[in-house]
């Protein structure tokens, strides 16, 4: 008997120890897929869509006195970035003058102020005339955003330079100018 309750002890050890030796480990993969992006927009102070900003040089209030300097306005490109590998992984925004020309004896100067969060850039300051048609107003800009409140972007001024013996009336008009963010 005690051989038979042996046997019979050692085959439910068995079954136990069978039934123990399960598979106790598994795994699977995670996929994470992140778009390169580049989106730019321009509004106002207040984050409003932004199609134009306007200059207007008057007469002096005294004969003989010079026409007197306008005050700078700004606008403010709210931008979004996610940078690629290289040589995708630095981007830039240019200004570029799309259409018309600059009145005569005008030239704007464009100031790039930086604001946001992450890789933002570096503002850079130009003077765009019918002799300079584009240039870089931000450049180093890495994975960023900057913002989509009232006062949240990148801060772009611009201001004239120009003499009043320098103007000339018949040659107001509209420029178009184009921000484009792209790669370096």
């Amino acid at each position: 008997m005690s051989y038979l309750r042996s046997l019979l002890t050692a085959g439910i050890l068995s079954t136990a120890s069978f039934m123990a030796s399960g598979q106790n480990i598994d795994q699977h993969d995670v996929n994470f897929t992140i778009d390169e992006v580049a989106t730019l927009q321009i509004v106002d102070a207040s984050a409003a869509s932004l199609s134009s900003v306007s200059f207007h040089l008057t007469a002096p209030g005294t004969a003989g006195a010079a026409v007197a300097n306008v005050s700078s306005q700004s606008i403010y490109l709210q931008y979004t970035s996610v940078k690629g590998a290289t040589p995708d992984d630095v981007r830039k925004v240019t200004i570029d003058l799309a259409s018309g020309t600059f009145p005569d004896g005008i030239t704007l100067n464009v100031d790039g102020i930086t604001n946001g969060y992450g890789n933002i850039g570096t503002g850079q300051s130009l003077v765009l005339s019918n002799s300079v048609l584009s240039g870089d107003v931000i450049t180093g800009i890495g994975s960023c955003y900057t913002g989509t409140s009232p006062g949240e972007g990148c801060e772009i001024t611009y201001s004239l330079n120009f003499s009043t013996q320098n103007l000339d009336a018949s040659s107001s008009g509209t420029v178009t100018l184009r921000y484009t963010i792209s790669n370096v």
